[in-house]
């Protein structure tokens, strides 16, 4: 019994160590955020770049349509309509897990929304945002820059930002559903600060 006592005890006290550094990754990410998040399109000051981070226009999870593409898309049109970007850069999967190129898709949802082509630029390789990131500055040369996406998502993108040297970006929030299956985008949010941190760091 001591023994299994004391393997209980390793065992909660590695859980309370791993939620914890969970629980930090959360609000540093947060903290770094914090008065560059813009929910308005009027509000938010104009840079000549605006970054759309791609995603499916279908949901993985119900293979159904996808709100969190839907909103992006109205993210993205808004800025334009309103002159807070002169250039959007689409960047996302060109091949994503079912088949679905994300930078056509949204380039053409921009397109029917009445978007001018001659302002769109698409990357089909951010596969992770880190990579998009990084691909805005060193392939396009992009220093400063809008990026567009749920909340959570910006905020991510934000610290990426920062660490790579991009101090100028801000974000302008696409509205982020609660609905349906939309809870585990944001439970896996959580996942992904850490992997972020993880990428940093090694």
């Amino acid at each position: 019994m001591p023994r299994i006592k004391m393997i209980l005890k390793i065992l909660l006290g590695i859980l309370l160590l791993i939620v914890l550094f969970v629980v930090t990754c959360h609000y540093l990410v947060l903290s770094n955020a914090r008065g560059r998040l813009y929910d308005d399109a009027d509000s938010i000051p104009h840079r000549t770049y605006g970054m759309l981070l791609g995603t499916s226009p279908k949901s993985r999870i119900t293979g159904k349509k996808n709100v969190f593409y839907k909103y992006r898309i109205d993210a993205a049109v808004a800025l334009y309509n309103s002159g807070k970007v002169d250039t959007i850069l689409i960047s996302g999967s060109d091949h994503s897990h079912e088949g679905v190129d994300e930078t056509v898709c949204m380039r053409d949802s921009l397109l029917s929304r009445g978007v001018p082509a001659e302002i769109i630029m698409t990357d089909g390789e951010g596969y992770r945002t880190i990579e998009s990131v990084l691909r805005a500055r060193d392939v396009f040369g992009i220093n400063s820059y809008t990026v567009i996406s749920q909340r959570f998502h910006n905020e991510r993108t934000l610290y990426l930002s920062d660490h790579l040297g991009l101090h100028d970006t801000i974000g302008y929030n696409a509205v982020s559903p609660h609905t349906g299956w939309s809870f585990i985008t944001y439970i896996r949010e959580y996942l992904a600060r850490v992997k972020m941190f993880l990428d940093i760091w090694m």
